[in-house]
């Protein structure tokens, strides 16, 4: 029993040497041999040093015992510093609220909050609060970048919005609006053929000019709704720029003269709805850059001059002006000098990007107090894509024979309007739907010039050009389309490959009248 014992307790030796033995061996993980298990601490924060977010350990009020590193906009040094403290004043309660609530329910929690910064420095952090012994510990990401991602997508889609909304309204009130104009257009005329003058006349003229106002209005609106078509052609800068100042005036008049230096420059390959959005953008900016009620102190001058390369657009103004060190941010995304809450801070970045994209280049002068100079430069087109200059007959004059024209429009009184500027010198048929327009055409009808609307129900312009084309190939170089400015990409697009001229409403009947006769007489009927 003896020799049993004493076997049994050397078995139980040997079997603590080996366990210690095992435990002495490195690990993967663990302390380097020689180390003393005290270290482990020390380890472990260095690991955490090296964590790309700041790990933060807390006491029970919230006192910051260890940070790994320091957070966005806070100070270097944050041991003793309260959490709290760190956050925009309106974010404390509820942050508060949720770390007491961690520490009560022992679940990890994740709040969202403001740091407590200028409005110049902004940072936004997500805090996942977790219970480590009598605290918290408190894991901070920076979300600044994806808020900021956010704003601007934001954005993109509201403008995008803004666009869609512009063109459908645009659509809406071009039909209502073509017959104004045009019915006050000949109601001016058979005054004046009548003998009728005095008041009456110059009423009818008075609504003939505010209605023209709102057509260039409504153009206006359309041009710059059309801001995300990449299609670029020959521009005219001055016409674009006198749009871009109808569109600013209500801006510009309570805070400065508007001075305009418009020297004669070649056409620019660009986008039109584009270059009307920089446009638009410099001018409000310089709009903003001076304090209302200050009119006839202040001014903004617009100019374009040309040195047989470049034509130079500026647009100056003797508002409050920039430093250089703000002149060093300004083209930089969701950078703003204005109050919070009052711009993207995109504005001035776009511009750069869509002036750039054309091959231009945007420039800016400036000094505080004494105002601000933002030059654009823009290569001028090429002189052999101009096209050839075509002579027009005068609108009042009737050609040699009357021509036939049909008109579709589903709108009556579009069509009934066009009918009552075409007549005196033409013979007019119009239909309020394509198919009967098909139908009449199929039974043999013939006419010089077909006016068709883009957008109808059932059957649209687009439809009816190339139903017209599989059984009367050669009349659809008969069609001029009217468009209202809201059609589908796809219509867009169709209207970019065919050759027919389209002409968009509201028209001008003057214009309508010149290219109607012209259309009669350059192609006569077989």
């Amino acid at each position: 029993m003896a020799g049993g014992s004493r076997q049994r307790q050397a078995d139980e030796a040997a079997e603590a040497a080996e366990a210690a033995a095992r435990q002495a061996e490195p690990r993967s993980g663990a302390a380097p041999k020689g180390a003393s298990l005290t270290d482990e601490p020390t380890r472990l924060r260095e690991l955490v040093r090296h964590i790309p977010d700041p790990i933060l350990e807390v006491d029970a009020r919230g006192t910051i015992l260890f940070a790994s590193r320091s957070l966005p906009g806070a100070p270097d040094d944050l041991a003793g510093r309260s959490f709290f403290d760190l956050l925009a004043p309106k974010f404390r309660p509820s942050a508060r609220s949720v770390f007491e609530a961690t520490l009560h329910t022992k679940e990890p929690a994740t709040i969202e909050v403001l740091a407590n910064g200028s409005a110049d420095d902004v940072s936004w952090y997500a805090c996942r609060i977790g219970v480590l012994g009598s605290g918290a510990v408190i894991c901070v990401r920076d979300t600044t970048g994806r808020r900021q991602s956010e704003a601007q997508l934001f954005a993109t889609d509201r403008l995008a919005s803004v666009g869609t909304l512009a063109a459908g309204v645009a659509h809406e009130i071009n039909n209502p609006l073509a017959a104004v104009i045009a019915n006050l257009e000949l109601a001016v005329a058979d005054l004046q053929a009548m003998g009728v003058g005095g008041e009456l006349l110059e009423e009818v003229r008075d609504a003939r000019e505010a209605a023209e106002r709102v057509r260039l209005i409504v153009r206006d609106l359309r041009l710059f709704s059309r801001a995300e078509e990449p299609r670029r052609s020959r521009v005219d800068v001055r016409e674009v720029l006198e749009s871009t100042l109808r569109m600013a005036w209500h801006e510009i008049r309570h805070r400065a003269r508007l001075v305009k230096a418009f020297d004669d420059v070649p056409a620019v390959e660009a986008n039109e709805a584009r270059l009307g959005q920089v446009f638009l953008n410099l001018v409000i900016n310089a709009a903003h850059a001076i304090p209302e009620g200050r009119a006839e102190t202040n001014q903004i001058r617009v100019a374009t001059v040309y040195d047989g390369q470049h034509v130079t657009i500026e647009i100056a103004d003797t508002g409050v002006g920039m430093s250089n060190e703000l002149m060093e941010h300004i083209f930089t995304p969701f950078f703003s000098a204005r109050p919070a809450g009052i711009g993207t801070g995109l504005g001035l970045p776009i511009c750069r990007r869509l002036v750039e994209d054309i091959g231009g280049e945007l420039r800016v002068t400036s000094r505080p107090g004494k105002g601000s100079t933002f030059t654009i430069l823009l290569p001028a087109a090429d002189p052999a894509s101009e096209p050839a200059a075509r002579s027009k007959p005068l609108a009042s004059s009737p050609g040699p024979r009357r021509g036939r024209v049909l008109v579709i429009d589903d709108d009556p009184m579009v069509a009934a309007v066009v009918r009552r500027t075409l007549s005196g010198d033409h013979e007019v048929t119009t239909k309020n739907l394509t198919e009967e327009a098909l139908e009449l055409l199929r039974q043999g009808e013939r006419f010089d010039v077909i006016l068709c609307d883009v957008m109808m129900p059932n059957m649209t312009g687009v439809d009816f050009w190339r139903e017209l084309e599989r059984f009367a190939p050669k009349d659809t170089r008969r069609i001029v389309f009217f468009t209202g400015g809201a059609f589908a990409t796809q219509a867009r697009q169709f209207l970019d490959s065919v050759p027919n001229l389209h002409i968009d409403k509201p028209f001008v009947p003057e214009e309508l009248r010149s290219i109607v006769r012209e259309r009669v007489d350059e192609d006569p009927l077989d």
